[in-house]
């Protein structure tokens, strides 16, 4: 069964949070006590997501971070691959694999690899389709400010 990461999970959860606050810049800080989510991992979640473009940052005293995109436009594909990079259902799709000393034994006659490139296709569509926006995320929802430790931060921001 597909799973997200915690760490794909936090960063759910840290755009839902900053969906909830529109376009204004709020710093890494508050996202963290009102998220939920631990700070030093929040970090680095940011980082992934200024980098992909799905968020930007403002640096000095009132600097922080706000939503570069609308929530409708954040799909789960894309934040996956923001956080996780890209990702492959058998090692022969992955880039740079066939290259001398990785290449698999079996790739000329290997009757997996064409439908395991039709299942990849299938749930790379699925999840393009699905966005922030769909998964309930709304700027009238109210912010979390705790996380019990048998909960997942998802859960508790309804998505």
């Amino acid at each position: 069964m597909l799973a997200l990461t915690k760490k794909t999970d936090y960063a759910l959860v840290a755009l839902a949070y900053l969906a909830r606050r529109g376009r204004s810049v709020t710093s890494s800080r508050e996202i963290a006590a009102g998220s939920g989510v631990p700070c030093a991992m929040l970090t680095n979640i940011l980082k992934c997501l200024t980098h992909a473009g799905l968020v930007t940052s403002e640096r000095g005293s009132r600097g922080g971070y706000a939503l570069a995109v609308e929530p409708g436009d954040i799909t789960l594909h894309c934040l996956m691959t923001a956080i996780e990079g890209p990702s492959h259902v058998v090692r022969c799709m992955i880039p740079g694999q066939s290259d001398a000393g990785s290449a698999c034994l079996l790739e000329k006659s290997c009757p997996v690899r064409e439908p395991a490139k039709n299942v990849y296709n299938r749930l790379r569509k699925f999840l393009e389709g699905i966005s922030l926006a769909e998964l309930g995320v709304r700027v009238s929802q109210p912010v979390v400010t705790r996380v019990d430790s048998d909960q997942s931060p998802a859960s508790l921001v309804g998505i």
